[in-house]
């Protein structure tokens, strides 16, 4: 039986053989969820590294599998046990699955919960993902997505956004204190200077690109400092410490 108003089947883009393109199917919509689950209607999902490492084999996954770890979506129905979120909510859908809540990771004293060895799976890694027009979620690692912030943004927040996100937290520093990002104005590393200056502190930006270096300055990086690894003494390629262009501060950011 399936779910009130959810129609029987649906469109995904699939991995059904590494190293080969996604193959668009219609299956079963999903038709049941667990306590704690919520079932998303598909509104933004996107592509990450990772995919490609799913696709080439790389993550252990099982096949056929529906791709993409970061989506967003209206939630269409609830679990038994869902108190947080309700029919009609507009959600960020968390990557892990199902975490056992028993282990030590899951108890703490450390907060690297998703290392749960007893975890269900990952969403679009292990796990179906969100290239569908509907996916399954766990309540307890998604999260509302603010008024006036877009699906589109939302979408790589549970993967991007979070692992920088998370590697400032762990560095436990203070406002007013200074961190250096490298790879500044990467994907992960504009947001990274969005966020540190979000949190007070003063921003090293270091890039190897003028355009990287104009997305640390246009993520108001305090400093921005161009370093490029490149030809040896020797001539060849990656010499160890030595820097083909140098190293050049830009403290007025301009």
């Amino acid at each position: 039986m399936g779910i009130d108003g959810v129609p029987e089947k649906m469109l995904a883009a699939q991995v059904v053989e590494f190293n080969k393109p996604y193959k668009i199917v219609t299956i079963p919509t999903p038709s049941s969820l667990a306590e704690q689950d919520l079932l998303l209607k598909v509104k933004v999902a996107s592509l990450c590294h990772t995919d490609g490492m799913v696709s080439a084999g790389i993550m252990g996954t099982s096949l056929p599998c529906i791709a993409s770890h970061e989506g967003c979506g209206e939630v269409v129905a609830i679990g038994s046990s869902v108190t947080q979120f309700q029919t009609g909510d507009r959600v960020m859908a968390g990557i892990p699955m199902h975490r056992c809540g028993r282990c030590t990771d899951c108890l703490g004293p450390e907060v690297l919960k998703h290392y749960c060895p007893n975890i269900g799976g990952h969403v679009g890694v292990t796990l179906d993902g969100a290239f569908a027009e509907y996916m399954v979620v766990d309540a307890r690692e998604s999260s509302l997505v603010p008024v006036g912030v877009s699906y589109a943004t939302a979408a790589p927040m549970a993967c991007a956004e979070i692992t920088i996100w998370g590697g400032l937290v762990r560095a436990q520093l203070k406002a007013g204190e200074t961190v250096a990002i490298v790879g500044a104005g990467g994907g992960l590393g504009h947001l990274g200077c969005q966020f540190a200056k979000a949190m007070g502190l003063r921003v090293v930006g270091i890039d190897a690109r003028d355009e990287g270096l104009e997305s640390a300055r246009h993520s108001k990086a305090d400093v921005v400092d161009r370093c490029e690894i490149g030809e040896g003494q020797g001539g060849g390629r990656g010499g160890k410490g030595h820097r083909r262009g140098g190293c050049g501060c830009d403290p007025d950011n301009k």
